[in-house]
C-alpha cells in the first residue's frame, strides 16, 4: 500500500468515525428532547366507570399535572393497526354506566406486578442474568389473558397492578390499559406512567425499543382524589434518559363514617445498590406521616424491590450480581403502622433463566397498613404460580369499622 492508497484508507476511516459521532449526537439529542420530565409526564390518566370527573390532584411543586380523560377516550391500541391487540372490543357504553357503588365495612385489595404480560414462566431477562428481551406476540397475549382470568376470579375491591405497558415494543404496543377496562367495565382506572422512552439501546444486540407503562388502581369505588407522586431518586444522566421515573401513585377514599382511606401503588427502584430505595422509603415514610398526622387512614401496597423488614433472605438471593436484595427500613414505618406480607411462601422470581424448580425465590410484594386500620394476614393468592408474570400476586383485607 503506497502514501497516496494510505491516505485515501486514513480519510475513509476518520469519515466513517464522523459519521458514526454524528449519528450518534443526533440520536442522543432525539432522547434529550422526548425524554420525559415531571412536567411532561407526571400525570395520572383516569378511565372512570361513569364517564365523571375525579378529583385528580397534584403537588405544583413537582409539575405534576393534573386531567381526566372519560372512558371513551381509552383506545384499542397505541395506533389504528393495532386495535386488535386488545383482546376484544372496547365499549364507551359499558364503560359509561354508571357506578354508584360505595365503600361498606371491608375492602379486599390486590397488588400484582404482571411484568407487562411479557415475564410468563418460560422467560428469562437479561438485566437479571438472562438473555431475552421479550416474549412472542401470541404468548405475551396468553399471559395477559392468564392475568385478566386471575383477577377476575380473585374478585378484588381494588387492584394494584405495576408494569402494565400502554403501547411498548417489548409488547407488541398492545394497549393493556384497555384490556383492563374491557374486562372491568365497571371498575375506575387510574393509570400514571413511570417509564417513558422514545428508544432504549440496551442490549445492543437486540434494543428493547420505545417504551411507555406504568402503575394502576383499578377500583370498584370511584376515588375523590388521585395523585401521582414522583420520588426523588433519579439515575444519573444520560442513563436517566432510558429508565424509569419511579412514582407512587395514591387514590383517597370517603370512608361510611366520613373519614378518608388513602390507597397507595408503589413500585420502588430495583437496579441500584439500595440508596436510591433508601431516598424512596424516606419520601413515603414523610408522606405516610404526614396524612396520619390529619388523622387519614392509609395502605400502600406494590413491589417494593425490598424484602419485609421480618424477612431473612437465603444465601442464593444474596449471590445474584444482578439483583442487589436490601431490606425495607423498618425504623421508616414502625411508628405509625406496620409491614404485612405472606411469611409461608415467595414473591418474586430471579430472571437469570426461566422458572423451575431451582429458581432463585424471594419476597418483593407486600403491604403497609396504617395502626388505624385492622386487616386480615396478607396471603398470596391466585392458582397461576409464576405462570404469567415473574411476582405473584398478594391479597390483604381491610376492616374499616
Amino acid at each position: 500500500m503506497d502514501m497516496k492508497q494510505l491516505w485515501r484508507f486514513i480519510r475513509m476511516a476518520l469519515w466513517g468515525v464522523a459519521v458514526a459521532v454524528a449519528v450518534f449526537i443526533v440520536f442522543l439529542l432525539v432522547a434529550v428532547v422526548s425524554d420525559y420530565r415531571p412536567e411532561d409526564c407526571e400525570a395520572v390518566y383516569a378511565y372512570s366507570a361513569d364517564g365523571g370527573d375525579a378529583g385528580l390532584a397534584g403537588d405544583s411543586r413537582q409539575g405534576i399535572r393534573s386531567g381526566m380523560d372519560s372512558a371513551a377516550v381509552v383506545q384499542l391500541g397505541c395506533d389504528a393497526q393495532n386495535g386488535e391487540d386488545s383482546l376484544g372490543s372496547f365499549h364507551s357504553e359499558a364503560a359509561s354506566k354508571n357506578s354508584a357503588a360505595q365503600i361498606t365495612d371491608s375492602l379486599k385489595i390486590m397488588t400484582w406486578n404482571i411484568g407487562y404480560g411479557g415475564l410468563g414462566g418460560n422467560m428469562d431477562f437479561f438485566y437479571d442474568g438472562g438473555t431475552r428481551i421479550r416474549d412472542t406476540k401470541a404468548r405475551s397475549l396468553e399471559n395477559l389473558k392468564g392475568i385478566l382470568a386471575e383477577m377476575k376470579a380473585l374478585d378484588a375491591d381494588i387492584y394494584l397492578l405495576q408494569e402494565v405497558d400502554e403501547c411498548s415494543r417489548r409488547t407488541y404496543r398492545i394497549n393493556e390499559l384497555a384490556m383492563l377496562q374491557a374486562a372491568f367495565p365497571e371498575y375506575h382506572l387510574y393509570f400514571a406512567c413511570n417509564y417513558r422512552s422514545f428508544f432504549v439501546p440496551i442490549p445492543l444486540r437486540s434494543p428493547m425499543g420505545k417504551v411507555s407503562s406504568g402503575v394502576v388502581i383499578l377500583s370498584r369505588y370511584r376515588a375523590e382524589k388521585v395523585e401521582r407522586l414522583a420520588y426523588p431518586s433519579r439515575f444519573p444522566f444520560p442513563v436517566s434518559l432510558f429508565n424509569l421515573k419511579r412514582c407512587l401513585l395514591a387514590a383517597t377514599f370517603r370512608l361510611p363514617d366520613g373519614g378518608l382511606l388513602v390507597v397507595g401503588n408503589t413500585h420502588n427502584t430495583a437496579y441500584d445498590t439500595g440508596g436510591m430505595r433508601d431516598q424512596e422509603t424516606g419520601f413515603l415514610a414523610s408522606w405516610i406521616d404526614s396524612l396520619q398526622n390529619r388523622g387519614v387512614k392509609v395502605l400502600v401496597g406494590g413491589d417494593w424491590n425490598q424484602y419485609p423488614p421480618a424477612y431473612r433472605p437465603g444465601e442464593d438471593e444474596a449471590a445474584n450480581p444482578h439483583f442487589a436484595v436490601a431490606p425495607l427500613r423498618a425504623s421508616a414505618f414502625e411508628a405509625n403502622g406496620r409491614v404485612v406480607y405472606d411469611s409461608s411462601g415467595k414473591t418474586l422470581r430471579y430472571l437469570d433463566k426461566p422458572y423451575g424448580q431451582s429458581s432463585t425465590l424471594t419476597v418483593t410484594d407486600y403491604f403497609y397498613v396504617s395502626h388505624s386500620l385492622s386487616s386480615s394476614d396478607a396471603r398470596l393468592c391466585g392458582n397461576a404460580g409464576f405462570a404469567y408474570s415473574d411476582h405473584r400476586p398478594v391479597c390483604i383485607t381491610v376492616y374499616l369499622e
